[in-house]
């Protein structure tokens, strides 16, 4: 639109330039007529002269300004055209990578013979693989968007719903499972990008022990029950040969980039702290367009969980640091940090961030999410981490609280301030009364003991009304604010605006 103006002046200007010319030219025919008839006073003639003198040159200015906004204006249509071609190309170029990525991933799990399926957090299947849907009995584009329990029945899903809310947490699970008359050993995968991954093999042809690898890239098993066609996906997905490798070189190198997501209070007008979460980023994921968060599963396979954690508190307060020197006035915000269960094991890891925090920021801008699994399997390490680190100010939160067992018994006594809903309690409760009920009733609970809920995965203002409506404190998710770069903490989109 904005081009189309600008080719509308510029076809206007050599018309408008024109017009001045034929009328400076028509005035000074005027004055001359008027002096050569009427024989005027030599002096009326020398002022008559100077004004046409002034018209002429008036004009020239006139035409030398138009000349020159002209050439502006090309100049500037000039870098709008290669602003658009550039984007076009990107754009192109994001499309082939992900249809190349699509095709790759598609080719490996047709290429298997067990039954892979992606579920999202409100349990619809979205992907999988040709074993699946031929067991299935359905064509592929049948599988796709219908619901778990349709797909399994059931008696099959009222089996799977105890280990599906264990996954989402982030555990790993294989169990038995009937489906179609056939028994199977399910295994299921919680991948923060994308999704549940659940892979069936035939229990009568499980193996007992480890079997002998018998090419570099063809086993069944390993050392840690990891099944490895779901390292193969992730290996199709980055392109990594030595995933190891690449981590302990971002680490090095620092190629590592924080994102921020808002979080934002519900209760307009009340004094509340300004919340971002912290979301960490591989440089090498943002350049080639890959999933956001690949490499995390990786790194918690090689046991470098801890290391990017001590990277983020150490690169955070930094850059908190660098901040306040470039603007005195600035107050840090209030930032959530998520803590693996690496983390929480360690005992140094406490000390570390004491000594991060006495470089110079204050520990109340720091908010460490301990998720609700790892509180339940590590409660004396969460009680010794929270028990360092409360002392400098730092504060703590229960995330993915109802995942596991929705139980305010493992949280006694550890001193949390937050509480984050899990995201599937809170997409389900619209249309789920008992779930609705369950969100009252967290956020009453809370509010009597002093602990400030969040809603994760908010996608819409209907879901935010409901929040509202159940007593919550705040909302998360890509219907409140996207995640962005940590540096543009001012430019976030807001999708939804306060009621």
């Amino acid at each position: 639109m904005r081009g189309t103006r600008l080719m509308s002046t510029l076809r206007r200007r050599p018309v408008q330039l024109a017009l001045s010319v034929l009328a400076s030219v028509a005035l000074g025919a005027l004055l001359a007529a008027t002096i050569y008839w009427t024989r005027f006073d030599p002096r009326w003639g020398v002022f008559l002269a100077g004004v046409l003198f002034t018209a002429v040159l008036a004009t020239a200015s006139n035409a030398s300004k138009a000349e020159w906004v002209v050439v502006r204006r090309t100049r500037q249509l000039d870098r709008l055209r290669v602003k658009l071609a550039d984007a076009d190309a990107r754009s192109t170029s994001a499309t082939d990578a992900f249809r190349a990525m699509e095709a790759r991933v598609r080719a490996l799990a047709d290429a298997l013979t067990q039954p892979v399926l992606l579920f999202d957090r409100d349990e619809i299947c979205r992907f999988h693989n040709a074993v699946a849907a031929r067991e299935a009995r359905m064509a592929g584009r049948d599988l796709v968007g219908k619901p778990l329990r349709e797909i399994f029945g059931d008696a099959a899903y009222e089996a799977m719903q105890p280990h599906l809310h264990a996954s989402f947490a982030g555990a790993p699970l294989r169990y038995a499972l009937s489906w179609q008359g056939v028994a199977y050993q399910a295994r299921q995968l919680m991948h923060a990008a994308t999704g549940l991954w659940l892979v069936l093999e035939p229990a009568a042809t499980m193996p007992v022990e480890v079997p002998p690898r018998t090419s570099p890239e063809i086993e069944v098993i390993d050392e840690h029950g990891d099944a490895v066609y779901l390292r193969a996906i992730a290996r199709e997905l980055t392109g990594w040969e030595d995933p190891r490798a690449k981590i302990t070189r971002a680490l090095a190198e620092d190629r590592f980039l924080f994102f921020a997501q808002k979080i934002r209070p519900l209760e307009i007008g009340r004094p509340d702290p300004l919340c971002y979460e912290i979301l960490l980023r591989m440089q090498e994921e943002e350049e080639n367009l890959l999933p956001p968060g690949g490499f995390l599963p990786e790194a918690e396979r090689f046991g470098m969980m801890e290391a990017i954690d001590r990277w983020v508190v150490r690169n955070l307060v930094t850059a908190c640091l660098e901040r306040r020197r470039r603007e005195p006035a600035w107050q840090a915000p209030l930032y959530f940090v998520n803590l693996s269960a690496s983390a929480l094991r360690e005992p140094a890891f406490g000390r570390y961030v004491q000594k991060q925090i006495q470089r110079g920021i204050c520990g109340s801008a720091l908010c460490f999410e301990i998720g609700e699994a790892d509180i339940i399997a590590l409660p004396a390490e969460t009680r010794r981490l929270v028990a360092m680190l409360k002392p400098f100010g730092c504060r703590f939160t229960v995330d993915a609280f109802g995942s596991v067992k929705g139980s305010f018994a493992p949280l006694q006594g550890l001193g949390f301030d937050f509480l984050k809903i899990d995201g599937v309690i809170v997409q389900n409760m619209r249309r789920d009364p008992a779930q609705m009920a369950r969100v009252r009733a967290i956020a009453t609970a809370c509010r009597k003991v002093g602990v400030r809920t969040i809603a994760e995965f908010v996608e819409d203002d209907e879901t935010l009304a409901h929040l509202r409506r159940a007593g919550v404190d705040y909302v998360q998710g890509f219907g409140v604010a996207r995640p962005a770069p940590l540096s543009e903490q001012k430019k976030e989109l807001l999708v939804l605006e306060p009621a």
